[in-house]
C-alpha cells in the first residue's frame, strides 16, 4: 500500500510538472455527479456547491489591509475554518459543508481544499440541465485562517441597495456586467430560513430551480406565486444602471447569459489570488463532465445504464 501511494504521488507530481490535469479530478467529478444529479435536475447538494464556492471566493476585497490576518478570496477557508462556516451569512450551508468535509477527507491527500471547493461548483453547474462548462483551474493555496467578515452581499436592508452592491463587487474586481451574470446563478437557488412580508419562507428563486435557465431573470420582476426574490436581486434588476440593463438583457436570452456567466464565474473562482500564482495554475476544465452525458445516463432505464 505504501509503495502504491508513492507511485501515485510521483505520477501526480509528473502531471503537474507537465501541466497535465491530474487524473484524480476526473474521479472526483464522477463521484460528485452521483450526488449532484437528480431526476428533476440538479439537487440541493449541487445548489450548496455553487453557493459555497461563491462564499469562499467572495470574501475578498481589494480594500482589506495588507496586515490583516487573512485577505480572503478562493483560499479554502470556508471549508477549513470552523469560525467562518458558523457566520450568519453562511446559514443554510451547513448540510453541504458536512457533505463536502466528508468528500474532502476522502481526497485531501491528493487535492487542496480551495481547488476542491471551486471544482465542485463547476461540476454542480453542469449537473443542472443547461449549465455551461466553466474554465476550472487548480493550484490554489489553502488557509484555515477565517476570511475577513462582512464582505459578502446582503440580501435585505441598506446593504442590499443597488449602489452598495455595485461598490462591494467593484472592490472585489467584479464589474457590473459580471455581477449581472453571476447573480443569475440564483436560477438554481432556494431561499432558506428567510422572510417575505414578515412571513417565514423557504423556496426557490425561480419556478425551475432544478434547471439552469433564464427564468430567474424574468421572474425576479414578475414575482409569480411560490417564487422568492431577494431584495438585493430586485434592486440589481432595476435598469437605472449598467448592472440592471445587463440583467434585463438576459431575459429570454440564455445563450447571451451563458456566454457572460462562464467567464465571470471563472474570474470569481480566483479572487484574491495574485496573478503570479495564477500563472502556475493547471487547467482542469477537461475533467469537468459534460452535463448532458451524465443526465442521459441518469435518465435512461436501469437496464440500459448497466449495459
Amino acid at each position: 500500500m505504501f509503495g502504491k501511494t508513492l507511485v501515485l504521488l510521483a505520477f501526480m507530481a509528473l502531471a503537474e510538472a507537465s501541466g497535465q490535469c491530474p487524473a484524480i479530478w476526473s474521479t472526483i467529478a464522477s463521484d460528485l455527479s452521483q450526488s449532484f444529479i437528480g431526476f428533476n435536475g440538479c439537487t440541493d447538494l449541487a445548489r450548496g456547491a455553487i453557493r459555497f464556492a461563491f462564499h469562499d471566493a467572495g470574501s475578498y476585497s481589494s480594500k482589506t489591509p495588507a496586515y490583516a490576518p487573512a485577505t480572503g478570496g478562493a483560499d479554502g477557508s470556508l471549508l477549513l475554518s470552523s469560525v467562518e462556516i458558523s457566520r450568519e451569512e453562511n446559514n443554510g450551508l451547513q448540510p453541504y459543508y458536512g457533505f463536502l468535509r466528508g468528500k474532502y477527507n476522502q481526497y485531501k491527500s491528493q487535492v487542496g481544499a480551495a481547488d476542491f471547493i471551486q471544482f465542485a461548483a463547476s461540476v454542480a453547474i453542469v449537473s443542472c440541465p443547461g449549465g455551461p462548462k466553466v474554465q476550472t483551474v487548480v493550484g490554489r493555496k489553502d488557509t484555515s485562517t477565517p476570511a475577513p467578515d462582512n464582505l459578502l452581499p446582503q440580501a435585505f436592508g441598506p446593504g442590499a441597495a443597488q449602489q452598495v452592491l455595485i461598490q462591494l463587487f467593484e472592490d472585489k474586481g467584479i464589474s457590473q456586467p459580471e455581477l449581472a451574470a453571476l447573480i443569475g446563478a440564483h436560477t438554481s437557488s432556494k431561499a432558506i430560513a428567510q422572510e417575505q412580508f414578515g412571513v417565514p419562507f423557504d423556496g426557490p428563486q425561480d419556478s425551475t430551480p432544478g434547471q439552469w435557465d433564464v427564468t430567474y431573470y424574468s421572474q425576479t420582476d414578475s414575482h409569480p406565486r411560490g417564487v422568492y426574490s431577494f431584495e438585493s436581486d430586485i434592486n440589481l434588476s432595476n435598469p437605472n444602471s449598467t448592472v440592471g440593463q445587463v440583467f434585463q438583457s438576459f431575459v429570454n436570452s440564455k445563450s447571451k447569459w451563458d456566454e457572460a456567466f462562464a467567464p465571470a464565474m471563472a474570474h470569481l473562482s480566483v479572487l484574491g489570488i495574485p496573478e503570479s500564482d495564477q500563472a502556475n495554475f493547471i487547467d482542469c476544465t477537461s475533467a469537468v463532465p459534460s452535463g448532458s452525458r451524465f443526465r442521459l445516463i441518469r435518465a435512461a432505464p436501469i437496464n440500459d445504464r448497466i449495459r
